[in-house]
């Protein structure tokens, strides 16, 4: 972008929303970052979310609110995760560009158990996130949910996409983008059929246009709105440290977004991750400094409203 000096001028003149602001957030309040919306979304309308564990935690607030979610899935037993517990869902979690292009392309698959690796006593979902090696008639039946779920993306009237990160897995005898890293045992014996990506901006950008492009052919009448997640890496596979590569995956993930809500009329960015990471940390993230309170979340929600459904 680029325009005169005078331009410049008159530009920041008209806007009322250019000096930083104090941010002095109370035990009560949380900042309110201005945005005008490209577009209005319908108050009954349907929604649909992809992205990681930030994406799950939209849904559930959008539940709450009263707005109807189309990307929802049965939970399942806690035994079936690597990590135990009670029955939960966010196995369709998806984290990388290219993990979400391959999630969109679900929507209109013809090859339904792409990327399902192992035997038939022992099988493993590439495309999922946290479940542990089952049977392969297990497998096949869960990831006929995450396709039936997809399928139900033309009925959207808007999809909330949220990027995660760019530190990537993908599969080579599959041609996949997968959702998980191959740390499990059955995965590492055959550790040459992966690759690690670093994935860079024009790399992102192309992976997350694809995707876009895939939601205006299945679903036309669909709006879009980008976010960028919150929540950090854990851990990084590059040299790094992992503060330096949180801020580098973050930062070009939110300059994709913006390329393409810049691009697209159908498609705006929705400043969630400026909301969280202006807010008091304490009072925004949970004891593991990674995941956000569902408070946290509501005030995010409560502010995608009043912009986009007013």
């Amino acid at each position: 972008m680029k325009f005169s000096g005078q331009d410049a001028f008159e530009t920041a003149k008209k806007n009322l929303n250019r000096l930083m602001q104090q941010w002095t957030v109370s035990r009560s309040d949380y900042p309110t970052v201005p945005h005008t919306p490209k577009f209005k979304l319908p108050v009954s309308g349907k929604y649909f979310t992809i992205g990681s564990c930030f994406a799950r935690n939209v849904e559930n607030s959008l539940r709450t609110a009263g707005i109807e979610v189309l990307s929802t899935v049965e939970k399942l037993p806690g035994d079936f995760f690597e990590i135990g517990g009670e029955a939960r869902s966010g196995f369709q979690n998806v984290y990388t560009p290219g993990s979400i292009l391959e999630a969109v392309r679900l929507a209109t698959t013809q090859t339904p158990y792409n990327a399902i690796v192992g035997t038939s006593d022992k099988s493993i979902d590439l495309l999922t996130s946290g479940l542990k090696p089952m049977d392969l008639d297990t497998v096949k039946n869960i990831r006929d949910s995450l396709v039936s779920m997809y399928q139900r993306l033309p009925e959207a009237d808007a999809l909330i996409l949220t990027l995660g990160y760019n530190e990537s897995w993908y599969h080579i005898p599959s041609a996949s983008y997968i959702n998980r890293t191959p740390s499990h045992v059955t995965l590492r014996r055959s550790i040459n059929d992966f690759e690690f990506e670093l994935l860079d901006y024009s790399t992102s950008l192309n992976l997350i246009e694809q995707a876009v492009n895939l939601v205006g052919e299945v679903a036309p009448k669909c709006k879009i709105i980008l976010t960028v997640s919150p929540v950090p890496l854990s851990a990084t596979f590059s040299s790094k440290d992992i503060v330096s590569a949180n801020q580098l995956s973050k930062a070009t993930l939110r300059v994709v977004a913006s390329t393409l809500a810049d691009k697209y009329s159908q498609v705006d960015y929705f400043p969630s991750y400026e909301i969280i990471m202006n807010s008091e940390r304490a009072k925004t993230f949970l004891d593991d400094g990674i995941h956000v309170k569902p408070e946290a979340v509501d005030n995010v929600i409560r502010q995608f409203k009043k912009i986009y459904l007013s």
